[in-house]
């Protein structure tokens, strides 16, 4: 059966594909798997037996237009569809695990029960519980990131995209390999949102174009994934262990590496990739002791799990945790006394509850209250500890940011400040005051130093009321974004890690967002997932020709642990040579840093001020007659410096704090 095809994108445009076969609904939940799969497989079509097959074992069948998979649960049926005049199968919806729902809230997952008959896998899967962003309603720039199917806890399921046959269209990388690799796709959201159902996370392109399975998993997001209590608990008890969602990815992976050979796909060539938290959690796979024998090869999109954002410490999570509890009118006092009673309390509350109560604990602009903990099994330390103890020389890494990483949240925390469609003329006084909120957590003379070194006022003299806007999103983006994702480069290739570092420059031409927003976090999505590809949509042919070479490094580097061929300049990134290569449309070259000065700041002088501070508590008149301002009699060093011109407390930096403590 044929039938023509009306798909919406990501930016509700149309997909017209020649032929679709058994194409997919988005109601949620698998049909045959009773919401999680555990029971019995009413699917499409009969069958007999589950549970075996897994690993190399089993093909798949090619006879039909639905072609079924046996694997290590039991039985999938698919659908086929045509996409770029290419044969792909899709199995969407398949359950890795059981629902995290009833007594399994707020625990580990736990593997899916085999079931018996064939599981219809051609339905895409519920949404983990999240909010909806509606700070601009209507706009299909902010709603092509909201959830597009049913929220449910019961969410734990994956999705497959794989070419039915191997074809070499665009390079030979896979020439002399009998089983395609792995791509096994992790989405962002800040720990708090985003589901791989997303038009733009489609993998159908992307695995036809370039022969490559596409794998993508849900997991749990804000408190559902991440409640930690474990220092507040019995010893032996299961409940709120933190990272459920990172072992909701681990798990899926799991699955995905067992079962890939029985879909055509190499499972020794599966590398993870992922965007934001999505990012983050990738590394967190690369450097946790528990998850990176898994994969060897990853790819990280604008997040690293060093980033402020990215990782929390035990004794923060406990805190939101217990806040929590409170708003739900679970006491956490009586954690001690019934700590049974306490979670069966939580248990009991409804899911939108909790959903909307978590958010009482964000502290600003990306200050989630959700985020991969250290909780001495995941993440036994401190993730820079972790970094500079481990070896990574089994490991391949493609990493990379986008020009513009803090727009989007400079916007969206400061909605009153900012026009999403035109530059804002923000004067010196707001600058400051929006510098001063965003590091309210720091001492006022750290955020003098952050003023200092973003704003320029002192060489120019000139309060450019556009170039402030302009400098304050590279604030938020050097130092939750680009930054981190430099050091984190530094010190895994310091460690033996392979590292290939990308900076993605290229402003769509018919983009969405206001002009000042520049090259957006999550741009290059588009491209990844071969959106420019439809000619359906208004992207030119440069445009094209980017997602073709993006999507052929990452199907590369796959497989080969390289993004480029020879004849292309990537050198590998490291510290001494930070090298990256640029992905933009209009220009083909490498680059030096990036942005190398201002991660000079945020990962060189700015720790030193902060170490600096804490070391110096007490300083005596005589020492510092002249130059040291005082805020009492005894002269107690503080960070009382909120009346002072930043020029002067950033002179005392240099002047005071940094000779006396030998800092350079």
């Amino acid at each position: 059966m044929s039938v023509d095809c009306v798909y919406t994108s990501a930016v509700t445009l149309l997909l017209c594909c020649s032929a679709v076969l058994g194409r997919p609904s988005s109601n949620g939940g698998a049909d045959g798997g009773g919401g999680g799969g555990g029971g019995g497989g009413a699917g499409a079509g009969g069958g007999g037996g589950g549970g075996g097959g897994g690993g190399g074992g089993s093909s798949v069948d090619d006879t039909d237009e639905s072609p079924v998979v046996v694997t290590s649960s039991g039985m999938v049926q698919g659908y086929t569809k045509i996409i770029a005049n290419r044969e792909v199968r899709v199995y969407t919806g398949i359950p890795f695990a059981k629902p995290p729902v009833g007594p399994l809230r707020f625990r580990r997952p736990v593997p899916v029960d085999p079931w018996t008959g064939v599981l219809n896998a051609t339905r895409l899967p519920n949404t983990c519980y999240q909010e909806r962003y509606e700070y601009f309603p209507g706009f299909v720039g902010e709603e092509m990131w909201n959830p597009n199917t049913k929220l449910s806890e019961d969410c734990l399921y994956l999705n497959i995209w794989i070419p039915k046959k191997q074809r070499t269209r665009h390079h030979s990388n896979n020439a002399h390999h009998a089983k395609i690799p792995v791509l096994v796709w992790i989405y962002g959201g800040g720990y708090m949102s985003g589901t791989s159902t997303l038009d733009i996370y489609d993998g159908d392109l992307l695995a036809a174009t370039f022969d490559v399975m596409i794998a993508s998993m849900q997991y749990r997001l804000g408190a559902f994934g991440s409640l930690y209590l474990t220092p507040e608990l019995p010893e032996d008890s299961d409940d709120a262990p933190g990272n459920m969602g990172l072992w909701d990815q681990a798990l899926a992976i799991k699955w995905i590496k067992e079962n890939a050979a029985a879909f055509g796909a190499d499972p020794e060539t599966i590398t993870l990739f992922g965007e934001s938290a999505g990012g983050g959690s990738v590394s967190v796979h690369l450097i946790s002791p528990e998850t990176r024998g898994m994969v060897r090869r990853g790819i990280i999109q604008s997040g690293t799990v060093n980033a402020p954002w990215s990782y929390m410490t035990g004794e923060r999570a406990v805190d939101i945790a217990k806040k929590l509890l409170d708003d739900c009118n679970c006491n956490s006092t009586s954690l001690d006394s019934n700590p049974i009673g306490t979670m069966s309390c939580m248990r009991s509350v409804d899911a939108s509850t909790i959903s909307k109560k978590q958010w009482n604990s964000y502290s600003g602009i990306l200050g989630f209250p959700s985020a991969p903990t250290v909780d001495g099994v995941l993440l036994p330390e401190h993730p820079l500890d972790m970094l500079a103890k481990a070896n990574f020389s089994d490991i391949d890494i493609l990493i990379g940011s986008n020009l513009n990483e803090g727009t989007y949240f400079l916007l969206y925390d400061f909605v009153d400040f900012f026009d999403r469609t035109s530059a804002t003329a923000l004067p010196k006084e707001k600058f400051v005051q929006i510098v001063n909120v965003i590091f309210k957590d720091r001492t006022q003379l750290e955020r003098d130093a952050i003023i200092y070194q973003y704003s320029g006022w002192e060489k120019k003299e000139v309060d450019d009321k556009y170039s402030n806007q302009k400098q304050l999103s590279d604030v938020v983006a050097d130092y939750f974004f680009v930054c981190p994702t430099n050091l984190f480069a530094n010190i895994v290739s310091s460690r033996g890690a392979r590292v290939y570092y990308y900076f993605f420059t290229h402003r769509t031409d018919s983009h969405l967002w206001g002009d000042w927003m520049g090259v957006l976090h999550g741009d290059e999505m588009q491209y990844v997932f071969g959106h420019p590809l439809n000619m359906s949509m208004p992207y030119n042919a440069r445009e094209r020709d980017l997602s073709i070479r993006i999507m052929e490094a990452f199907t590369r580097f796959s497989l080969t642990g390289t993004p480029v061929s020879d004849d292309i300049d990537w050198p590998l990134y490291n510290e001494s040579n930070p090298i990256y290569h640029v992905w933009n449309a209009a220009e083909l070259h490498v680059g030096y840093g990036p942005r190398a000065a201002e991660c000079q700041f945020w990962n060189g002088f700015f720790p030193k001020i902060a170490q600096a501070l804490k070391e110096t508590t007490k300083i005596t008149c005589e020492d510092y007659p002249d130059s040291m301002p005082t805020t009492n009699e005894n002269c107690t060093f503080t960070s009382s410096f909120a009346t002072i011109n930043p020029r002067i407390s950033f002179t005392i930096i240099f002047i005071f704090v940094l000779p006396a403590h030998g800092l350079f």
